[in-house]
């Protein structure tokens, strides 16, 4: 809530409006007096330097017009985060590198919500750096965003772009953990499906499902972030401000509405003969006659499924399955595969783990964030469960090791496969997931600082 300070600004300004309205004052304060409107009311509406509580409803509170905000970010991007060109490789790559190193600069300069991080994590440029530098980003990113046989979709990057960055805020959870968990689960792919049946962003899975359901039920404020985060989700969609902005950098959004956001995920098989079935239409549509082949067509699809970039002959299989996962499941808040969904629950997930009271002996372990961001990792990867096993076992193993005051720097001098498989007692394949699972996500948040 406002402080009584702001309450009292805020009084004021709304008085001396009245007054001048009134008296007919054709100036305020030397300011030009112009209707009650979202574009021409002066700034600042509130104090400078107020941040809005996460949770209070979700509005415009800084009414700067597109070309100022434009101004403040492209100064900032000129300076610290603009690569070479030779470095991007297309143009929608460089315009996807400007909205990931910027939004969150945008989002503070029209709605005052930003993200946090932990003190040895990465900033958002060094962030995107990491993904640059992968092999997916070479071997996937680059190839698909350049032939236009791929169709790649500018409008899925800003969903999810957009939808990371204000669950991140909402949830109050550090941004470089949420931003890399989605990169190591799912490599940014919405529509993706694990061996084990994990599905999107986020790869949920109906054990996720039961358990975000329980955390609705049962902590009302943690429903109220999830609410809250799907309501700014459509400010930012319906935005004038955002999509002048967007247009300006070269984009041409066309955001769903999305609706309400319904009291339980639905649960479904999205890749049913169904499916398969609309893909083949849309494949013959455009001219594929080995759309036909149904056989075919599921196969392909298994392998688009898996992350497998789909050459030349097959390549149109991706664009048209994106096609069809986005117009069946993508539109509407409420399924795993639609990305805004996926990225608020998944945030709603970590933060519980982030959170969770890990209790040894029946005490409670105060772990540091870092720490903590670690065992939630791990918890949304292999449940909590795994967690509790390898913490008793580091109590164990390490007595005099004090694993409150442990930074994840230090955990990693005796975070080890052989550790982790004498911790659990499972067979190599799970530890090995496990394992690099952790050391992913970190190297990906923490990068030098953790090595």
């Amino acid at each position: 809530m406002p402080s009584i300070k702001c309450k009292h600004y805020l009084l004021r300004i709304v008085v001396l409006c009245l007054l001048c309205c009134m008296a007919g004052e054709p100036h305020l304060n030397g300011h030009e007096y112009r209707p009650f409107t979202l574009e021409t009311l002066p700034e600042p509406l509130l104090p400078m330097g107020y941040i809005p509580p996460a949770l209070d409803n979700p509005s415009l509170v800084t009414h700067m017009s597109a070309e100022d905000i434009l101004r403040h970010v492209n100064i900032r991007y000129e300076a610290f985060n603009k690569k070479q060109d030779d470095e991007i490789p297309n143009d929608p790559l460089k315009r996807l590198h400007q909205l990931m190193t910027s939004y969150d600069q945008i989002s503070s300069l029209r709605y005052r919500r930003n993200v946090l991080s932990l003190p040895c994590q990465k900033a958002l440029p060094e962030l995107v750096d990491y993904i640059m530098n992968s092999r997916w980003y070479k071997e996937f990113l680059i190839p698909v965003s350049t032939d236009p046989i791929y169709d790649y979709s500018e409008n899925t990057a800003m969903r999810i772009i957009l939808s990371a960055h204000t669950a991140a805020h909402f949830f109050q959870i550090p941004f470089p953990t949420l931003f890399c968990l989605i990169f190591q689960e799912s490599k940014f792919d919405f529509k993706i499906k694990s061996y084990t049946g994990a599905l999107g962003l986020g790869q949920i899975t109906h054990i996720a499902i039961k358990q975000i359901n329980l955390i609705r039920k049962n902590e009302p404020l943690e429903n109220r972030r999830l609410h809250a985060a799907a309501n700014h989700i459509q400010t930012i969609y319906s935005d004038p401000v955002i999509d002048e902005i967007l247009r300006t950098m070269g984009f041409y959004p066309m955001f769903p509405v999305l609706g309400d956001f319904p009291d339980h995920i639905k649960k479904f098989d999205p890749y049913s003969w169904k499916v398969v079935k609309e893909v083949s239409s849309e494949l013959i549509r455009k001219g594929f006659s080995y759309g036909k082949n149904r056989g075919l067509v599921r196969n392909l699809i298994k392998r688009d499924l898996k992350g497998e970039v789909l050459r030349k002959k097959y390549a149109a299989v991706h664009p048209a399955l994106l096609k069809i996962t986005d117009m069946n499941y993508g539109k509407r808040f409420g399924t795993i595969l639609n990305i805004e969904t996926n990225i608020i629950i998944s945030a709603m997930l970590l933060r519980h783990y982030i959170n969770y009271e890990w209790i040894l002996d029946k005490r409670k372990l105060h772990l540091r964030p870092s720490l903590a961001a670690i065992m939630a990792i791990a918890a949304y990867n292999q449940g909590p469960s795994v967690v509790r096993e390898y913490l008793r076992y580091l109590a164990t193993r390490y007595p005099r090791y004090k694993i409150e005051q442990a930074t994840s720097k230090d955990h990693w001098l005796f975070l080890s496969k052989r550790g982790i498989r004498k911790a659990l007692k499972k067979g190599s394949q799970r530890v090995d997931e496990l394992f690099e699972h952790i050391r992913k996500i970190t190297l990906c948040t923490e990068g030098e600082c953790f090595e």
